[in-house]
């Protein structure tokens, strides 16, 4: 990491442990887990198995493709809403998109041609301002964390037909901005640490929920 990118970091740093990348997420009492996602073909072509057809697409990304973001402007929410941000640094393109007709098609189209993260890293879902749904490095990440309002009897169709393994879970959101004020001063006073894996690698680890 060079000065630049140092003090790129240090300040969205400051920015997430103020706030200023809050938004909705996951606030049900309880969670699904779903695990072994792996095929995000599979995932589109059933998710409106999963969620309502009205329901807004959040795609979060660094190295967005344009044929990938053309789909995502022309589609925009229009009554979107902010979403917790995942990423830290560099800061994220993000995108909010109406699952209308041609969405899932255009995106199957890309992901046919296009590995995931040329599209997006994080993808999430929500609906009349709750979030239904968070994947965090999606389909290279463990596991999609769902909300306890969707139904057991959906959850266990969509986990069945892509192959996955679902268990309920008490929900409990593991983002602390204190971690982020500790790893800002970390990155302020290098000489006090004794730490060897690099502080910024920590706080984006640390940030995933």
């Amino acid at each position: 990491m060079n000065a630049t990118e140092r003090e790129g970091l240090k300040e969205q740093l400051r920015v997430m442990a103020a706030g200023r990348g809050d938004g909705i997420d996951l606030d049900s009492v309880d969670r699904w887990v779903i695990e072994g996602l792996k095929d995000p073909i599979a995932f589109f072509c059933h998710l409106g198995d999963l969620v309502p057809p009205d329901s807004i697409l959040y795609f979060e990304g660094s190295a967005i493709i344009p044929e990938a973001a053309q789909l995502y402007e022309k589609n925009r929410a229009a009554n979107a809403v902010c979403v917790v941000r995942d990423s830290i640094f560099p800061v994220p393109e993000s995108f909010h998109v109406s699952m209308g007709p041609g969405v899932i098609e255009g995106l199957v189209d890309l992901l046919r041609q296009h590995p995931v993260e040329a599209c997006f890293h994080h993808v999430k879902a929500y609906r009349q301002a709750k979030l239904l749904f968070t994947f965090h490095d999606a389909f290279d990440g463990p596991y999609l964390l769902v909300s306890d309002r969707i139904p057991e009897k959906t959850i266990r169709a969509f986990s069945s037909i892509l192959g996955g393994v679902h268990r309920r879970e008490p929900n409990v959101n593991q983002r602390d901005p204190e971690q982020l004020r500790r790893f800002l001063w970390a990155l302020e006073n290098p000489h006090k640490l004794r730490m060897n894996w690099p502080w910024w690698k920590k706080a984006l680890f640390f940030w995933k929920r």
